[in-house]
């Protein structure tokens, strides 16, 4: 195979990589739990919308690396936030949403307390997660023409703006079932 072909050939294999590595990579417990499902990175998103933003195959392939620098820094950050979740009670959930995720298999309610400190803990990891993806987007940037920045911020809004929507809604759910 010719140097000529090599980029080619890493942006057709690159699809087949990411689909061959676990399904459950980008759920909260790293897929053999249930959990709550992260967000895509902004660098996700970009090649989510490859077509939408016109991404040539250098593009791709300069963002997947940067994906894959991302994901490869955030592993500790992504355990760390694992250990600091509940543990589940035995035997599957309650079919009538009777039982809150973390609670207890006799019924009892979390305590309160436990979860505060829980995700005081987990805050700072939140926001160093945040700005390792900002600090990647922005490298991933200097590769984008202006009208790829200016549509790829449009999408990285609109995602954020329906993840912030569905996660206030799981919070209306869960504080109702209080």
């Amino acid at each position: 195979m010719s140097w000529k072909m090599m980029p080619l050939m890493v942006v057709l294999a690159l699809p087949a990589v990411a689909c061959a590595q676990d399904a459950g990579a980008r759920l909260g417990s790293g897929g053999s739990e249930p959990g709550p499902r992260r967000p895509p990175s902004s660098l996700e998103l970009l090649l989510e919308n490859r077509e939408a933003l016109a991404l040539t195959p250098e593009q791709v392939a300069q963002v997947a690396e940067l994906q894959a620098a991302l994901e490869e820094k955030n592993a500790s950050l992504h355990e760390q936030l694992r250990a600091l979740r509940p543990p589940r009670p035995p035997g599957p959930p309650p079919m009538d949403g009777s039982r809150a995720a973390d609670a207890p298999p006799g019924g009892e309610p979390p305590d309160a307390a436990r979860m505060r400190e829980r995700m005081q803990q987990a805050e700072p990891l939140f926001h160093e997660l945040r700005a390792n993806d900002e600090a990647a987007y922005a490298q991933a940037e200097q590769v984008l023409s202006d009208t790829q920045k200016t549509r790829a911020r449009e999408l990285i809004e609109q995602a954020r703006e329906e993840h912030h929507r569905r996660h206030e809604a799981m919070r209306e759910r869960l504080r109702s079932r209080q």
